[in-house]
């Protein structure tokens, strides 16, 4: 029978994807770093944004897209990023505009964004709408635009992310074979608590250093040599 993460991945993922990643099914980190670093390295995807801007890699490199809304939002530059991975099979996903701590406010900037970005190209085909909704406090399993997304990335504040609301909805995210990202996630506490749930994960230290990078990688190696273990969910 195959493992949980394999059955996730073969479900989700492209074969692109699956090709490039055949030996990494584990916990993928998302590197926000050049492409070149990325190939390199095994278990890891390209995490491109507006806020550093790097070139995407070669035709098949996987990639996905952060919005740079945490830090400051430039909405030209993520337009046009927006529109290429769009027409880019190698882009997997793409987190829309979001508000910080705010559920409501970021729901309003989903349907906004994605309405301007179809209104780009008519007809929008199914294939464009790669979004990614952002998770922030106050969202519930029942308030998140689940026919309209290909994945859920977990934002909000730290109260948010360490709720038993947060790792309920990513369950349900990926009970419904959405991909589930994790943002910042940089230590290994962290990472274990989010193995079996997430598909991958970012953190700004995993991006900057590469000591850090190098333990995650061992935490995740280690993890994937166990069975799948007993959730937060299994006690709710």
């Amino acid at each position: 029978m195959p493992s949980l993460q394999a059955a996730v991945h073969n479900r989700i993922h492209s074969e692109n994807l699956l090709s490039l990643l055949a030996e990494a099914l584990e916990l993928i980190i998302a590197l926000d770093r050049k492409a070149s670093e990325c190939d390199l390295m095994k278990g890891t995807i390209q995490l491109r944004t507006p806020l550093t801007g790097y070139a995407k890699g070669f035709v098949d490199q996987p990639w996905v897209m952060d919005n740079g809304a945490y830090s400051n939002f430039n909405e030209r530059v993520f337009s046009t990023m927006a529109q290429d991975g769009m027409f880019d099979g190698s882009c997997k996903w793409i987190a829309m505009p979001d508000v910080v701590g705010n559920h409501e406010a970021t729901l309003e900037m989903f349907n906004e964004w994605t309405e301007r970005l179809c209104k780009h190209y008519i007809p929008c085909r199914p294939h464009f709408k790669k979004w990614a909704f952002v998770v922030q406090d106050g969202a519930t399993i029942e308030t998140i635009p689940w026919d309209d997304i290909v994945a859920v990335f977990l934002g909000g504040t730290d109260r948010m992310k360490q709720s038993r609301r947060a790792f309920r909805i990513m369950r349900h995210a990926r009970r419904m074979g959405k991909w589930v990202h994790i943002g910042r996630v940089n230590t290994e506490k962290w990472i274990e608590y989010w193995y079996w749930t997430a598909d991958s994960i970012d953190g700004s230290g995993l991006a900057k250093y590469d000591h850090m990078l190098e333990g995650a990688q061992k935490k995740i190696k280690e993890l994937s040599k166990y069975p799948t273990l007993p959730s937060l969910e299994d006690f709710l």
